[in-house]
């Protein structure tokens, strides 16, 4: 399978709907308590917004004949002057997604590394992520990529 990554263009953001579908489903199933069983979507401004952003960064899977099997949604958080934290810059992945019928041929990882790759490239010091407890195979597939737990986030459900 010839999958090539690159950065988002502008009519990509139309393209993505179906993998939002599915990342809204697996969150519904997992969480209804807590997640909307709608996808939502960026509008076209905001796309764009993001992409003339040079601190965001989207990027692509694609076969050869230009389907759209995953993409990576990232951006760099600048902690600076924080009252606890040193100084230093963060390469934040918020979505990493596949489309179900690409799932286990590499595509994820290839997506991931080029968020490494870019983290590398801004001198970032940290690739930080949050995964849902619920959702064991993201966490079997970051552990894959050498990532580890930092922090634990804790939660009481008031009925």
């Amino acid at each position: 399978m010839n999958i090539t990554i690159r950065n988002a263009e502008s009519g990509d953001n139309l393209k993505i709907h179906l993998l939002q579908e599915e990342i809204a489903k697996l969150h519904f199933d997992g969480r209804p308590d807590l997640f909307r069983q709608e996808a939502r979507y960026y509008s076209d401004e905001a796309f764009s917004e993001m992409l003339n952003d040079s601190n965001h960064f989207i990027f692509i899977a694609e076969n050869e004949s230009g389907e759209i099997a995953g993409y990576a949604f990232a951006y760099i958080i600048k902690y600076r002057g924080h009252s606890t934290y040193r100084d230093f810059d963060m390469f934040y992945i918020g979505d990493i997604c596949v489309l179900s019928t690409y799932r286990r041929h590499g595509i994820g990882k290839k997506l991931f590394e080029k968020c490494k790759l870019q983290a590398i490239n801004s001198h970032c010091d940290n690739i930080d992520l949050g995964v849902f407890s619920f959702n064991r195979d993201a966490i079997a597939f970051y552990e894959s990529c050498g990532m580890s737990e930092r922090m634990r986030r804790m939660e009481m459900r008031i009925d």
